[in-house]
């Protein structure tokens, strides 16, 4: 199974959300929808697992792909 890696890119304004890496089983572009399996927090370097793929809604978010 292929795996995608993107940071997220979103302006949250004066929200205090942050933006992290998410690792996705397609690519998140082209849709709403998309699952969700790890992601590494702003700040760490641990990646966190989901026990089960995490629906992610993607309207309102950018993303950059990582090398």
């Amino acid at each position: 199974m292929k795996r995608y890696i993107y940071q997220e890119t979103t302006d949250w304004g004066e929200n205090t959300a942050s933006n992290n890496v998410y690792i996705f089983d397609d690519v998140p572009k082209g849709q709403r929808m998309i699952k969700c399996l790890a992601y590494v927090k702003q700040g760490s370097k641990t990646v966190e697992f989901f026990k089960k793929p995490y629906t992610f809604d993607l309207r309102g978010r950018t993303f950059k792909e990582l090398q």
